[in-house]
């Protein structure tokens, strides 16, 4: 009965998940319309001939057409966000997935100067970055000024808040929960460009191949929006960057899909951005998951400080449903969109190094194509 209950369960949230994944790009699409990108018949039917040949469910077409009408191409070994959910995340990263929801893993896995954390608050007991326990009064000693406290298991920007150290007492800091401290840090000059207050952060993604070193897959900047205390998922411009330069592209998107040549706010250009200390943020990564070769492909957020210095604000399981349209298909060559077949994750993928033999391909541009003429970062390995 225990059996039967938790399957029954397990398929309805699979069900859920499933209808916000399309009702969600479904969104997304009538965004893009309402500003003039409309997706082609040609486009929709090769969509849908992937999604069912190439992925097994043609469930994933409306992804898939999503990244065409953004891409202003078709790429051949997209892996959709909804494929992505239900047959990539729990086979590459697994229960590793979630490790980083729990800040007091930090130190413990990544023992390096770029990690800001200066305290955790773990299970009622106040710790140190050695895992010392300590008094408020003691921890008061060594921490003072504002700080940043982010609760585990928060997410999305949410669960995030400034504060006076000194100003907490015993009360405050048990409401406050499981999370951690860091210190509020000064971004570098460069990104006043943007003219907002929140601290703007630099995404990039890592894979771990069958063998071999960790490999960059994908960048992006997360820029927030005008009166915001911190970048927040729901609210935030994205846009591109090549993480061997540094350059952004010549486009963002807002979190609905809209897309934006300047910041909404403020105006000002996304394109011609060069990200400070880009070089450094992706030895950073790099290093951080060579230290932690548990999950396959997570994605870094990290600030550049006013001194150049690459400082990791969090790190996640990784998340494709903008990397994928703006610089993929960032997977080619894991094999990760045959996992539905059984097939092991070390057989090479294909299907990225050809193009596919669709009677509607030849109607459809292809990346080489794209009329947004960026420079594809996702060809650039490692």
């Amino acid at each position: 009965m225990k059996r039967f209950a938790k399957t029954a369960l397990d398929q309805a949230r699979q069900m859920r998940l499933r209808m916000l994944k399309q009702q969600e790009a479904r969104n997304a699409l009538r965004v893009l319309a309402d500003h003039g990108e409309i997706s082609s018949v040609a486009v929709k039917r090769l969509a849908r001939e992937d999604a069912q040949e190439r992925l097994g469910n043609v469930r994933h077409a409306l992804w898939l057409e999503l990244y065409a009408t953004v891409s202003g191409a078709y790429c051949d070994g997209w892996l959709p966000d909804s494929y992505y959910l239900e047959e990539v995340m729990p086979r590459v990263n697994g229960i590793s997935h979630h490790l980083a929801w729990h800040g007091a893993t930090n130190a413990l896995f990544f023992d390096h100067p770029a990690l800001p954390d200066v305290l955790y608050t773990l299970n009622g007991r106040l710790l140190g970055r050695d895992y010392t326990a300590l008094t408020l009064r003691q921890a008061q000693e060594r921490v003072s000024g504002l700080v940043v406290f982010k609760a585990d298991r928060s997410g999305f920007g949410k669960g995030i808040q400034t504060l006076d150290f000194a100003d907490l007492d015993e009360a405050r800091l048990r409401a406050l929960g499981n999370g951690l401290f860091q210190p509020v840090i000064q971004p570098h000059e460069a990104f006043g460009r943007f003219g907002v207050t929140s601290l703007a952060t630099l995404r990039l993604g890592t894979v771990l191949p069958q063998t071999g070193p960790p490999e960059i897959r994908c960048c992006y900047l997360k820029i927030g929006r005008s009166g915001q205390q911190n970048v927040v998922a729901h609210n935030q411009v994205r846009v591109a960057v090549n993480w061997t330069s540094g350059a952004t592209d010549v486009r963002g998107y807002l979190s609905n899909w809209q897309p934006t040549d300047v910041h909404p706010d403020t105006k000002a250009a996304l394109n011609g951005f060069e990200v400070p200390g880009i070089a450094q943020a992706a030895r950073l990564v790099r290093e951080l998951h060579s230290r932690l070769p548990l999950p396959r492909f997570v994605c870094w957020d990290l600030a550049i400080d006013q001194n150049e210095n690459v400082r990791l604000l969090e790190w996640e399981g990784g998340v494709v449903s903008f990397a994928e349209p703006t610089q993929g298909p960032c997977f080619t060559g894991l094999g990760w969109d045959r996992l539905h077949l059984g097939t092991s994750v070390a057989q090479k993928d294909k299907t990225g190094e050809q193009e596919r033999t669709s009677t509607t391909a030849g109607e459809v541009p292809r990346c080489e194509a794209s009329r947004i003429g960026r420079q594809r970062v996702g060809d650039e390995r490692g």
